[in-house]
């Protein structure tokens, strides 16, 4: 069971599913087209597929993380979005994202939510509508008593 040889693999195993991932860091941009061939290939295999992507921190030090700012500029995200969105209205498959514009404060995931907000909000998207979820990332500051 799941020996493999020189040859290969000797059973084939179906995949459970299939994980698509246009660019390690939402905001830096990605080829539409080949995203699409690769999810065209996997939604008609009929195994479950999903576009999973980070955007968290690029290790860009603390002056972004202590000032607040996001790693990419808001239209670098807002492209990116775009694009995700066209691919699940078409393929029918979740988007998850890590993190959230740098360092996934409850701030930028609120600004995520917003741009995905505007993006449904543009002319070709308005009959779309997409459930979102999010998860906040702040932890609440409990008093240590000693």
């Amino acid at each position: 069971m799941g020996s493999t040889s020189n040859d290969g693999p000797i059973m084939d195993l179906e995949p459970l599913c299939r994980i698509i991932t246009p660019i390690g860091m939402l905001g830096y941009g990605f080829d539409e087209e080949e995203i699409a061939e690769r999810l065209k290939l996997s939604v008609e295999s009929g195994v479950p597929t999903a576009l999973i992507l980070d955007s968290g921190s690029t290790d860009s030090g603390p002056v972004k993380l202590a000032l607040g700012t996001t790693t990419c500029p808001r239209s670098s995200y807002l492209r990116d979005w775009r694009k995700l969105i066209r691919a699940v209205r078409k393929y029918r498959v979740p988007v998850l994202i890590g993190s959230a514009g740098g360092d996934g404060s409850n701030a930028h995931v609120k600004e995520f939510l917003e741009i995905i907000k505007e993006v449904l909000e543009e002319p070709e998207n308005e009959y779309d509508s997409l459930a979102s979820a999010s998860m906040p990332s702040s932890v609440l500051s409990v008093p240590v008593v000693p």
